[in-house]
């Protein structure tokens, strides 16, 4: 571990120009995978959009210094001989390639939903308490029934909404009682 500030520093430049190179390195073989897929199943119009905006990134990372000269021609080569070719036809490749057009991801919002099971365990303990609110609730409907008759024509048009109102209210005098 360095000692002196400067050198800390540009560890850290360093580490953030190492990730860098890493995406354009990573982003360049998932678009190269993208090319071979829409070749495989015949996609040529997808094929193409792919093909030149994988061509784009090579030329971007080597600007950036990400990759050689040498080796973004040879990617940008194999890629123009991979969209020459013709679509696949048999069974086998078309299998693997609809399997791989709809991968299996999984979805970002788990671990949300971990902390929100978490949260609930201990409101599932409290819902004996929350149930006796509920059983006033039934009680509500006479209490709605009386809040229409007792509101005025503008209000008519938003229906549930001073319905909904008194309800809610004695529901909270029922949780502070």
């Amino acid at each position: 571990m360095a000692n002196i500030k400067q050198q800390k520093k540009r560890i850290g430049i360093a580490q953030r120009q190492r990730m860098e190179n890493l995406r354009y390195r990573s982003t360049i073989k998932t678009l190269f995978n993208r090319l071979q897929l829409n070749v495989d199943t015949g996609e040529k119009e997808t094929a193409a959009k792919t093909h030149k905006e994988l061509v784009a990134l090579i030329d971007r990372s080597v600007t950036r210094g990400a990759l050689h000269r040498n080796t973004a021609a040879r990617k940008k080569a194999r890629a123009a001989r991979l969209l020459l070719q013709e679509a696949k036809q048999d069974a086998t490749t078309l299998r693997k390639a609809k399997k791989k057009a709809a991968p299996v991801r999984k979805p970002a919002a788990k671990k949300p939903a971990k902390k929100a099971e978490k949260v609930e365990a201990p409101a599932a303990e409290e819902a004996p308490v929350e149930e006796a609110p509920a059983a006033e609730a039934e009680a509500a409907p006479e209490a709605e029934a009386a809040a229409e008759e007792t509101a005025a024509p503008e209000a008519e048009a938003a229906d549930e909404a001073p319905a909904e109102e008194p309800a809610a209210d004695e529901a909270k005098e029922g949780e502070e009682a």
